[in-house]
């Protein structure tokens, strides 16, 4: 008998719980029996399977056949090579087609679960099929670092905390999988060497498997530095021969009800959110996934046909791949006249009077091109009514709240609710960092949201502009601040805002010549941005002496119109300008307080 100890799996579950506030990290070692539930045989129903085919073909001596008939798991190996010896594709035909009409089972599921939201993310397994990552896919849009062959096995990191990690010993089903004798009675050196560190660290816990691969059970026996196993199995009366041998007095065995019955008490005691929504099935994370993903490329293809140099046949095939509407919006973009981009827009709203989208688009529209407020917040509003749960529609909503109604409360909520969304929005995530930093001054709180703006586009021109500006003008942080600048600038040189903050950074720090050069490229990408174009001129009256009367004939004009840029912060332009000997500094504090506030 095995000398491992004997423990419920109730134990075992409280024991990966206690791990949660120590070092102590598990790992999941699945056999073919983890998958049985999702529609793929386990080895003993294969090899039973195939034996009756080899006894019809007379493909065996009866020695053999009688030997395999005692225990079918056991010789899968050898069952699988006699089978299809005269065509070994077709054997592996035949296990694709398993593993392309499978599903995974709601053990899978709870398994995605714990590989993302824990500290235990490895997987081991002996089998071909995709379970476990197609499981992480659909249920958090996680993407795991899948070792699929022996060539990858270098890749299998003992220092992984973010990313699941999937290592198949006998390769993924498309790469070359292993299922002969041969194949399995050693394992490659490639996977002893760097499956080691992580055995040192991991508990193992084996659901699934029988333990009659050589190569593997011999690898885990000589490796005597390796943490527990706790071997799961139906009935601990049953146990092979090898597992026996394998077992020692630091591993334990452990009795479950099969995979899906022991990953869902598991799942229950670590408290992870449920799968499935009992009240609203569409309300399931699943289904919410799923659809995140479908509106993701579908915001894609609107980018597409809103790109410059598109070609009229181009906005012909984007038409079949967009909402009807959606034509409106493309008729727009080819109409320059804005008295006829407007007509355009009614005549879409009156076919198509529930269409959120073009409501919220025509809001736009009035915002940005008619500067018709009154007009831009109705439809605001209509939109917020049609689809008051679509993040973009709210914000929107905040946006212009912030920026044109200052009500700033009202805004807020709108934030809030867009987040609460879509959490990982990008554009919600800069727009409310943005308002954290000018309207509230929550600086940490605005660093925490431009940060998850650029974890979705890091190369984002505005969301690195903005977040330079944060780190500039708040955290004093020059070094970082040009860091993001200069990334802003690679990806879009012609961003006339990124232009003029960089060039107003360049004059804090002292580099007046590099700052005259982005000073004339934001001058020149400016068109009527009238805020940025009072900040421009500020920054010559205070730093470029040649410019000074134009530079106060201009804001003149320019704040007789009421052109305001409220809340930026011309403090250390002033600072700079006064070591430089400008005078009357008075002058200076005049016009930024005239500008800002």
């Amino acid at each position: 008998m095995a000398k491992a100890q004997y423990i419920s799996y109730q134990e075992l579950i409280q024991a990966v719980a206690d791990a949660k506030d120590s070092d102590t990290r598990y790992g999941f070692f699945l056999g073919a029996g983890a998958s049985v539930d999702s529609g793929i045989p386990a080895a003993k129903a294969l090899s039973e399977k195939w034996l009756r085919t080899i006894k019809n073909n007379k493909g065996a001596n009866n020695r053999e056949l009688k030997k395999w008939e005692e225990e079918p798991a056991k010789y899968y190996s050898e069952i699988f090579s006699q089978r299809f010896r005269a065509n070994a594709s077709a054997g592996h035909d035949e296990l694709q087609g398993y593993i392309n009409r499978a599903t995974p089972s709601i053990g899978y599921l709870f398994l995605a679960q714990i590989l993302t939201n824990t500290k235990h993310k490895f997987v081991l397994t002996t089998n071909f099929d995709t379970m476990t990552e197609d499981a992480l896919f659909s249920l958090q849009n996680a993407k795991p670092l899948i070792i699929g062959h022996t060539s990858l096995a270098n890749y299998i990191s003992v220092n992984n905390s973010i990313r699941p990690v999937i290592v198949k010993l006998h390769h993924d089903y498309l790469l070359s999988p292993k299922n002969t004798e041969q194949d399995t009675n050693t394992l490659p050196p490639e996977f002893k060497k760097n499956l080691t560190p992580v055995l040192e660290g991991v508990h193992l816990i084996v659901i699934g498997y029988g333990g009659y691969d050589t190569g593997i059970m011999d690898y885990l026996r000589e490796t005597t530095s390796r943490k527990p196993i706790y071997w799961c199995c139906r009935d601990k009366s049953r146990l092979s021969a090898e597992t026996k041998k394998l077992l020692t007095e630091q591993d334990f065995i452990v009795e479950i009800k099969g995979f899906d019955r022991f990953m869902l008490m598991l799942n229950a005691k670590l408290k992870h959110d449920p799968i499935i929504d009992l009240d609203n099935v569409e309300e399931s994370v699943l289904v919410k996934n799923a659809v995140k993903q479908a509106k993701k490329y579908q915001e894609k293809l609107k980018e597409l046909g809103k790109k410059q140099d598109i070609e009229d046949d181009e906005l012909e095939a984007l038409k079949v791949q967009l909402p009807t509407w959606w034509d409106y919006e493309l008729q727009v973009k080819k109409e320059t006249d804005p008295n006829k981009q407007n007509k355009i827009y009614q005549e879409g709203l009156e076919a198509h009077p529930k269409s959120f989208e073009l409501f919220g688009n025509y809001a736009l529209f009035l915002t940005n091109i008619r500067k018709d407020h009154d007009q831009a917040e109705a439809y605001y509003k209509k939109s917020l009514e049609l689809e008051p749960d679509n993040a973009i529609v709210n914000n929107n909503c905040a946006f212009f709240l912030t920026n044109i109604r200052k009500n700033h409360d009202q805004a807020e909520a709108y934030y809030k609710k867009s987040l609460e969304l879509e959490p990982d929005d990008e554009n919600a995530n800069n727009n409310y960092a943005s308002f954290l930093m000018n309207i509230r001054k929550d600086y940490d709180q605005a660093k925490k949201h431009y940060k998850k703006s650029l974890e979705s586009k890091p190369n984002n021109a505005t969301f690195n502009g903005n977040y330079a500006n944060l780190l500039k003008g708040i955290r004093k942080n020059y070094d970082q601040a040009e860091k993001h600048y200069k990334k802003a600038l690679k990806t879009e040189p012609d961003h006339a805002n990124n232009n003029g903050n960089y060039a107003q950074f360049l004059f804090i720090k002292g580099e007046e010549s590099q700052a005259q050069v982005y000073l004339d490229k934001a001058f020149n990408f400016a068109d009527n941005h009238q805020d940025l174009l009072a900040e421009l001129w500020f920054y010559r009256l205070a730093h470029c002496p040649d410019y000074r009367q134009q530079a106060i004939e201009q804001l003149d004009a320019l704040l007789e119109m009421g052109v305001k840029s409220i809340g930026w912060d011309f403090s250390a332009n002033i600072e700079r300008a006064k070591e430089q000997g400008f005078e009357p500094i008075e002058l200076l504090q005049q016009y930024a307080d005239k500008i800002s506030q």
